[in-house]
């Protein structure tokens, strides 16, 4: 009985697709210079890297970004997915410090947990009712330009 229910939580689990706003937590390796970083990032594109369901490798928009909203790609080795999120280690490729992310559904109230500026500067009520009662209409309110490619890449394309 115990395989059976560990198979269902599979079937159940986090799931990244293209598309879709995330709630994104970096995690340095090093907390002593520096912090954990939030953000709302939208998934561009998500592909398994290898035959080990594992590892994934990502693009997405990352619109709090410190020098304005950019795209990243990144290469994730996934340690453990929950129902609402994953848990994994940001593989080094030379530019991005090593660490670990935490990659999950994204609601109103964890940016009002985690990115409360945003939230306050951009409130849902300065925009249509969808996107007071959906997240996803919000944030493509408030970013519109991520749908329209404008963001700035930081990085080369995949397998470049």
């Amino acid at each position: 009985m115990r395989q059976r229910q560990n198979r269902d939580d599979v079937k159940e689990a986090f799931r990244v697709e293209r598309n879709r706003w995330y709630a994104w937590q970096k995690i340095p390796d090093d907390l002593d210079t520096e912090l954990p970083y939030y953000s709302p990032v939208y998934v561009l594109s998500s592909t398994k890297k290898r035959e080990n369901k594992s590892h994934i490798a990502i693009s997405f928009s990352n619109v709090l970004f410190l020098d304005g909203p950019q795209d990243f790609h990144v290469n994730l080795r996934v340690l453990r997915r929950y129902r609402d999120f994953l848990v994994a280690d940001l593989l080094p490729d030379g530019e991005d410090s090593p660490g670990a992310t935490i990659l999950g559904r994204i609601s109103f109230e964890w940016l009002n947990h985690h990115c409360p500026h945003l939230v306050d500067q951009y409130p849902p009520s300065l925009y249509d009712p969808d996107a007071e009662q959906d997240v996803a209409t919000y944030l493509d309110r408030v970013f519109p330009h991520v749908r329209s490619g404008v963001t700035r890449l930081r990085q080369p394309p995949l397998g470049k």
